[in-house]
């Protein structure tokens, strides 16, 4: 069983003995700090999806210019 001791001038923190990890105990924050790493994810997700439509514009305005010159 892991013995754990409160972190000093912190008490929101505890340090595991055994592995030497350090514990976050406040649940709202990690709660926030999902929610942070949720919508980090989703606005990458999201930049992604603009590059990709703007890199297929511009594809097709390569392919139309090419009509018009002919």
């Amino acid at each position: 069983m892991a013995q754990r001791k409160i972190v000093k001038n912190n008490t929101n923190l505890e340090k595991d003995v055994f592995t030497g990890a350090i514990l976050n105990r406040d649940s709202n924050a990690y709660s926030q700090a999902v929610k942070r790493k949720r919508l980090r994810k989703q606005k990458e997700t999201e930049l992604q999806d603009l590059k990709s439509q703007v890199s297929e514009l511009a594809s097709l305005v390569k392919t139309l210019t090419k009509k018009i010159d002919k």
